[in-house]
C-alpha cells in the first residue's frame, strides 16, 4: 500500500485592511472576528491560526481592545497563533528598498512585544515578486518565504524551491499555486478537492500545503469535522491541521536538493499579475515617492546632524511617519486599485505624513540656523544632508527690503545666482483698502537659483547684500537652449532635436507624447475596443526661452485636442483637451536634461505617455529595483500565443521601475531618471523609444472582459464599482530627467546621479520680514544654549557604492546602509573621519555581523553584486 499524501491544512485569514472598503469598515469586522478567533483557540476548534502575516491590523485592534493584549501573548507564545513579520503586506515592485526594510522592522518590533513573529516572508497576494526579497529577508535572518502570484508555469514543476538573489542570499519558498483561498472547498465543496490538490502537487515531494482562508474569512468552527470527513472520503490523502513553520520543517527534512530560481516573478501564466497597475492613480504614487525620498534623503540625516548639535533625536516621530507611509504601501493601497473613498483616506494619510516631515525639517533647520555664531540680518544658510560633498544648483526663496542685491560668501566673494521671479509683498496688517498700505512695510520675495558646494553633513553661509544691480535671466526670442554639454532645439513642426555636444551625437524626434484610449480599470491598462492612438508634439505651442547664468530653460505650453471620452474616441471626435506646460531645463555643466510637465487633464478613459527616443536598437531594458537593477526582454516570448496558453492576462512588456530605466549598447548609454513615474515600456520598430506612462484615467475599480485581460473583473466580480476620482480630472505635475552623455552603463553612477538630482537641501534665511516662510516661522523659538557646529563626524566621499539611508538605530548608534547596485563584485571604498570612530557591520535587525572596527578610515570591504551592508557607527 502506497504512503498517503499528507495535506497540511493551514487556517488563516487574508485581511486587506482597506480596498474597495475602507480601513474603518475592515477594522469593525476585524475586532468582532478576533472574538471568534480566540473562542476557537480556547475551545480547541482550531489548533493553529495565522493572522495574515501583518501587524497593522493588530495595531489598530489593540488601540480599541487593549484588554486583549494578554490573549495575543498567550496564544502566540504557545505556538497556536501566528503573526508578523510585516507591518503591512508591501508591494515589492514600486516601493523603495528602504521602505520595505522599515516595514519589516515595524512589524517585527510590534510582534516581539506580543510574544514573537512568524519568521517567514509571507506575502500571499502581492502583484509580483521582486528580485531583491531574498536578500532583504536574509538581512532579518528570515530563510523562508510564501507567495502566490507571478511564478512562470514553465519555470519549475515544484511548489517548494529555493529563491536566490544576485548576492547569494536565498530563501526556501512555498508557492501557493492555487492562491491563499485554495482550501475553501474543504469546508464548502469537498467534491472539488481532488482537482484542487492536483494543482498544488509538487514533483519533488508528495506533501501538499492547503491554505484555508480568504478575504476577511470567518472562522471555520467545523474544521476538525470537515478534515475527518475528507480523510474518510479520500483515503489516499491524510489531511492534518498545520502551520507554515511546521510545513517548512517537514519539507526541508524530506527534500535534500531544491530547484534554485532567481530573479523577479511577474508572469501572468498562472494568476493575474496586473502588469500595468504601476500607473494607476499616478497622483498617489507620486506622493509616496516624494515622501520616501524626503524622509530618507533629507529628514533622517538632518535629524542625525541636529542630534549632534544637542537637539534630541525623535525616534518616536520617525516611527509614526513610517507607520503612515507603510500603510499606504500595502499591495492594494500602493497599486491604487481601491474605491474612491479608500484612495481619499490614503491621500489624507500622505498629507498627514507630509506635514510631519516638512514641519520637522523646518523646525530643525531654523533652530540650528538661528543658533549660529556671528549671524547677521540676511545671512542665508544651506545644509548638505548627504554624507559626501555635494555641488548642486538649487531653487530657494529670499525676502529682502531691497529689490536689487548680490550674494557673497563669508569671504566676500560674489556668488552666481539667477532670479526666477520676484514679487512685492506687504508685511503690515491687511486692510480692505490696500491703497492705504505704507510703503516702508513692503518687501520683495524673490525666487532664485544658486549654485552651492558643501562638504559632507556641512552647511554654507551666504550673505544677501543690497546692490545697484541683480543677476536676472533674460527672455529671448529663440528656439533652442544649451549648456556646455547639450543643445536642445524645437523646430517649427513642433519636434525636439537633442545634440550631445561632447560626443557629437544627434537625436531627432527626441521627445513626443502619445495618447491612447484606456478601457481598462484600476488594475490594468487595456486599449479601447474602438481605439484611436494620437502622437502629440508641440506644433502649435507657445514657446518661451529663458537664458541665465546658471540655467537655460525652454517653456512650451499649449493645448492638445483629444476625444473627451471613449465614445468620442470611437468616432475620432476631438471634443476635449489637455492643457500642458512643459519646462525643459539645462543647468550649467549638468549632463541632465530636466523636464517638469504640468497637465490639466480634462479627458476621461485614456493613457498619456511620453516617448523618449534613445536612438539605440534594444533587445533589453534595464531598470532599478528596490536594491539593484534588472534587465528585461523588450518582448515576452509568449506574447503572440498567450491566449492559447491560457494566460490570465497579456504578458505585455510593461514594467515597473523605482527611479531609473536605461538602455545601452557597447558605445553609449541612455538613462531616464524619474521622480514618481513608476511604469515604462520600450516601443517602436527597434524598441528605441522609452515610453514612460505618465498617468491613466479610468472610471471603474474592475471591469470584465478586457482586451488585455479576458474573463471576470478584477477586484469585485459581481458589480461595477465606479471610481470617478481615478479619472484624475485635475492638474498634475510630472518630473523626470534624461542623460544622453554617458558612454557606459553603470548602475551605481546612475543611482548617484538620481540622488543628486532629487535630494532636497534644507535652507534658511535670517530675516524678520516674512513670517510665512513656513507655518512654524510664526512661532517664537529659543536659540540653542551653544553655537551650532558643522557635523563633520564622517564622510563617504571615497566610497564606490551608494547610500540607502542614514539614521539613528535601536541602540542610538548611527546606521549607514550601503548598497552595490552593480551586477559585478566591487571594492566598497572607505568611510573616513577626522577622528577615530568605532564601527561594526550589523544586519537589518542591527545585530552584530562583525567585530568592532576602529579607526579614522573604515574599509568597507568587497561588495558582492547587489549586496546590502549596514554599518553601525558608535556615537
Amino acid at each position: 500500500m502506497s504512503e498517503k499524501i499528507k495535506v497540511n491544512v493551514i487556517p488563516h485569514t487574508h485581511w486587506d485592511f482597506e480596498w474597495y472598503f475602507t480601513r474603518q469598515d475592515a477594522m469593525i469586522q476585524f475586532i468582532h472576528n478576533m472574538d471568534e478567533v480566540f473562542l476557537a483557540l480556547e475551545n480547541n476548534k482550531l489548533e493553529y491560526y495565522l493572522i495574515d502575516g501583518q501587524m497593522s491590523i493588530i495595531d489598530d485592534y489593540l488601540q480599541v481592545c487593549p484588554e486583549k493584549k494578554e490573549l495575543f501573548k498567550k496564544y502566540i507564545k504557545s505556538g497556536k497563533l501566528f503573526v508578523g513579520p510585516w507591518y503591512t503586506q508591501t508591494d515589492e515592485l514600486i516601493i523603495s528598498g528602504e521602505s520595505i526594510i522599515r516595514n519589516l522592522q515595524l512589524g517585527m518590533s510590534l510582534a516581539k512585544k506580543l510574544g514573537g513573529y512568524m519568521s517567514i516572508g509571507y506575502l500571499p497576494d502581492s502583484f509580483g515578486q521582486g528580485q531583491d526579497m531574498p536578500k532583504i529577508y536574509n538581512g532579518f535572518n528570515i530563510r523562508r518565504a510564501v507567495f502566490w502570484r507571478g511564478l512562470p508555469v514553465d519555470l519549475t514543476k515544484n511548489r517548494f524551491f529555493n529563491w536566490k538573489s544576485s548576492d547569494g542570499s536565498n530563501v526556501n519558498v512555498l508557492n501557493i499555486n492555487g492562491g491563499y483561498y485554495a482550501g475553501v472547498p474543504l469546508i464548502e465543496e469537498q467534491e472539488k478537492l481532488p482537482e484542487i490538490l492536483d494543482t498544488l502537487k509538487s514533483e519533488n515531494i508528495n506533501d501538499i500545503v492547503l491554505p484555508l482562508g480568504g478575504d476577511q474569512r470567518y472562522i471555520d468552527f467545523n474544521l476538525k469535522e470537515k478534515i475527518s470527513q475528507a480523510n474518510k472520503e479520500y483515503s489516499n490523502y491524510n489531511f492534518v491541521e498545520s502551520n507554515y513553520p511546521k510545513a517548512f520543517s517537514d519539507f526541508e527534512n524530506k527534500i535534500s536538493k531544491l530547484d534554485v530560481l532567481s530573479g523577479e516573478f511577474i508572469d501572468p501564466s498562472v494568476s493575474k499579475i496586473h502588469r500595468s497597475i504601476y500607473s494607476s492613480r499616478y497622483d498617489l504614487k507620486y506622493y509616496n515617492d516624494k515622501l520616501e525620498r524626503l524622509v530618507t534623503e533629507t529628514l533622517e540625516p538632518l535629524m542625525v546632524i541636529a542630534d549632534k548639535n544637542n537637539i534630541p533625536y525623535k525616534k518616536g516621530l520617525l516611527d509614526k511617519i513610517w507607520k503612515i507611509l507603510v500603510r499606504n504601501q500595502a499591495h492594494d493601497s500602493a497599486g491604487g486599485c481601491n474605491s474612491d473613498v479608500t484612495n481619499e483616506d490614503i491621500n489624507k494619510r500622505f498629507k498627514e505624513a507630509e506635514r510631519l516631515v516638512t514641519s520637522e525639517i523646518d523646525y530643525l533647520t531654523r533652530k540650528m540656523s538661528i543658533s549660529m555664531k556671528d549671524n547677521a540680518e540676511n545671512d542665508f544658510l544651506i545644509y548638505n544632508v548627504q554624507s559626501k560633498q555635494i555641488q548642486k544648483i538649487i531653487k530657494v526663496e529670499v525676502s529682502t527690503k531691497f529689490k536689487n542685491f548680490k550674494i557673497t560668501n563669508l569671504q566676500n566673494s560674489e556668488i552666481d545666482y539667477q532670479i526666477l521671479s520676484q514679487e512685492k509683498i506687504y508685511s503690515g496688517q491687511i486692510k480692505r483698502d490696500n491703497t492705504s498700505y505704507e510703503e516702508n512695510k513692503f518687501y520683495y520675495l524673490t525666487k532664485i537659483l544658486i549654485k552651492t558646494k558643501i562638504d559632507a553633513f556641512g552647511y554654507e553661509k551666504y550673505r544677501i547684500v543690497k546692490s545697484n544691480s541683480r543677476q536676472k535671466a533674460s527672455n529671448i526670442r529663440a528656439s533652442k537652449i544649451e549648456n556646455e554639454l547639450i543643445k536642445l532645439e524645437l523646430s517649427e513642426q513642433g519636434l525636439i532635436t537633442i545634440t550631445d555636444k561632447k560626443n557629437k551625437r544627434v537625436i531627432n524626434d527626441a521627445v513626443q507624447f502619445e495618447d491612447s484610449g484606456d478601457e481598462g480599470d484600476t488594475y490594468d491598462f487595456s486599449p479601447a475596443y474602438k481605439n484611436e492612438v494620437y502622437k502629440l508634439n508641440f506644433r502649435d505651442s507657445k514657446v518661451e526661452i529663458i537664458k541665465g547664468v546658471l540655467q537655460d530653460e525652454m517653456i512650451v505650453s499649449g493645448v492638445w485636442k483629444l476625444p473627451k471620452n471613449l465614445k468620442s474616441r470611437a468616432n475620432n471626435k476631438k471634443d476635449g483637451q489637455l492643457v500642458y506646460e512643459v519646462r525643459i531645463g539645462l543647468k550649467k555643466d549638468s549632463k541632465l536634461i530636466e523636464f517638469a510637465v504640468k497637465i490639466n487633464n480634462k479627458i476621461s478613459d485614456h493613457r498619456l505617455r511620453v516617448l523618449l527616443n534613445s536612438n539605440i536598437k534594444n533587445d533589453f531594458s534595464y531598470a532599478d529595483t528596490p536594491f539593484g537593477f534588472i534587465n528585461r526582454k523588450v518582448i515576452d516570448n509568449n506574447l503572440n500565443k498567450w491566449r492559447e496558453l491560457d494566460y490570465k492576462e497579456e504578458p505585455s512588456a510593461i514594467y515597473p521601475m523605482i527611479h531609473f530605466v536605461n538602455v545601452h549598447n557597447s558605445k553609449r548609454s541612455y538613462s531616464v531618471l524619474s521622480k514618481g513615474i513608476k511604469e515604462y515600456e520600450l516601443v517602436g520598430d527597434k524598441f528605441s523609444n522609452i515610453a514612460l506612462t505618465m498617468f491613466r484615467s479610468v472610471g471603474f475599480l474592475g471591469r470584465p472582459d478586457l482586451l488585455r485581460r479576458p474573463g471576470v473583473a478584477s477586484g469585485n466580480q459581481f458589480r461595477y464599482i465606479p471610481t470617478p476620482e481615478s479619472q484624475l480630472l485635475k492638474n498634475m505635475e510630472f518630473n523626470f530627467a534624461i542623460n544622453i552623455i554617458d558612454d557606459k552603463f553603470n548602475a551605481n553612477e546612475i543611482i548617484n546621479d538620481f540622488h543628486n538630482y532629487s535630494v532636497y537641501l534644507p535652507h534658511y534665511q535670517i530675516q524678520n520680514l516674512n513670517k510665512f516662510v513656513n507655518t512654524l516661522e510664526y512661532f517664537v523659538m529659543n536659540k540653542l544654549p551653544q553655537n551650532v557646529e558643522k557635523f563633520g563626524y564622517f564622510n563617504t566621499d571615497n566610497i564606490n557604492v551608494n547610500i540607502s539611508a542614514i539614521y539613528k538605530g535601536f541602540k542610538n548608534n548611527i546606521i549607514v546602509r550601503l548598497i552595490n547596485y552593480d551586477d559585478n563584485e566591487i571594492k566598497g571604498g572607505e568611510i573616513r573621519s577626522n577622528k577615530k570612530i568605532n564601527t561594526k557591520f550589523v544586519d537589518l535587525e542591527e545585530k552584530a555581523q562583525s567585530v568592532e572596527i576602529t579607526g579614522e578610515k573604515i574599509d568597507l570591504g568587497i561588495f558582492k553584486p547587489g549586496q546590502i551592508k549596514t554599518l553601525s557607527i558608535e556615537v
